[in-house]
């Protein structure tokens, strides 16, 4: 288990080696400069990093805490980190968790020590992340889409202009782990950075990339279709101007895809309906009728987390000055499916111990009685925000309310 640190030492110049503060890359033996297209690890390096990350894995305290211990000499050497981007993406003989652990430790390297990486460094990371976003292995394409993220949130989307462009074009690939790869990365970098991306620092990449997922929305593969859905309904709630030149489109595809398989899709589908009900009700109005039909169904789809995201429009159409007009002719179908799902299972009420706790003859406590009222996700009520803390005159509106 010793981990060779003079092996990682030799391979520094002899003026690092006397002044072990400074951070030069680490070179293996006769590789003379470290650009990134040229590198390649020392063998024994290689083989020392990989025993450290399967002992990594150990559930033993103890070897937990040396593990640890080694990471953090490790991090002072810059070209270890191309040790790990190097498992991550071209040891495809090793197996799918050690493989995808050695990204989350640079993941995390990249997360708190970015900046001080040298170029060679970076470009070296930057650039297998692209070249292998295809992998055969779903948790490595995930991995690296994390690891991609992670870079990004540093401020590199900026420092970084061939990413986007480059995963755009990805998503053309005919190779369907390039094309959900490059799509996963896609999702993150939008879950993370919505609002740089429609702006002005960044030329507004967005106007490119909504007609581009807008396409996959009637893609062969629910994986896809899933990510091409989500990744537009980021930019709902900020109403991208790119998203708003597109808005009839995006509903119209939205419908298309009403009766899919996928419970992915369609709670993604559930999702953005939520969201444009709040943010573009006006395009919902006309098929006001249909959509409420389609929720119903929804609000009784066989999966739960389908189920619950399309309750959350009933909640969002409460708020709305419309609810009245349109829903109270529906209420004769909704009211007892709200109040079926409301009711709880034999699991339920195991869970919650009540075959086994009678309490009848206990007088109720204010806490059992006090009437709860959920949110939405979506919505903030308007006098929520004015009311002050602790208010009992606020507790005496929601009452009323």
């Amino acid at each position: 288990f010793f981990f060779s640190f003079p092996l990682f030492g030799s391979l520094l110049p002899r003026e690092s080696q006397e002044k072990p503060q400074r951070t030069a890359p680490l070179l293996p033996p006769g590789a003379g400069s470290p650009c990134a297209m040229d590198w390649q690890p020392d063998e024994q390096g290689l083989q020392q990093v990989l025993q450290l990350l399967k002992d990594s894995q150990s559930p033993n305290t103890a070897t937990q805490r040396i593990v640890q211990d080694k990471l953090k000499q490790l991090n002072q050497f810059p070209d270890f980190n191309n040790y790990l981007i190097f498992v991550l993406t071209r040891l495809k003989s090793e197996d799918e968790p050690t493989r995808s652990l050695s990204g989350l430790i640079l993941k995390n390297n990249v997360k708190a020590h970015y900046q001080s990486f040298p170029p060679p460094v970076a470009d070296f990371i930057k650039q297998e992340c692209l070249n292998n976003i295809g992998d055969a292995s779903s948790l490595i394409r995930a991995t690296i889409g994390i690891l991609i993220t992670t870079i990004a949130s540093k401020g590199e989307l900026q420092m970084w202009p061939e990413l986007l462009p480059q995963l755009c074009n990805l998503l053309n690939s005919e190779d369907y782990n390039t094309c959900e790869g490059a799509f996963g990365a896609l999702q993150k970098i939008c879950e993370d950075s919505s609002e740089l991306l429609d702006s002005d620092a960044l030329n507004r990449p967005l106007n490119i990339m909504i007609p581009k997922f807008l396409q996959f929305f009637k893609h062969c593969s629910p994986k896809i279709r899933s990510h091409a859905i989500a990744c537009v309904n980021q930019f709902i709630m900020d109403r991208a101007q790119a998203l708003m030149d597109n808005i009839d489109t995006f509903i119209e595809h939205l419908f298309a895809l009403a009766v899919d398989d996928d419970p992915e899709v369609r709670k993604n589908v559930c999702r953005a309906l939520v969201m444009l009900l709040e943010v573009r009700i006006d395009r919902l109005i006309p098929h006001m009728h249909s959509i409420i039909q389609y929720m119903l169904q929804r609000t009784q789809d066989h999966d739960e987390n389908v189920a619950l995201e399309a309750c959350e429009f009933w909640l969002t159409l409460a708020e709305q000055p419309i609810c009245k007009e349109v829903l109270a002719s529906h209420l004769v179908q909704l009211i007892p499916i709200l109040v079926n799902g409301m009711k709880y299972s034999e699991i339920d009420i195991i869970l919650l111990k009540g075959d086994v706790e009678e309490d009848e003859a206990v007088p109720d406590s204010e806490q059992d009685i006090k009437p709860r009222f959920h949110k939405s996700r979506t919505v903030t009520l308007p006098h929520e925000a004015e009311r002050p803390d602790g208010s009992e005159d606020a507790e005496d509106d929601d009452d009323d309310d």
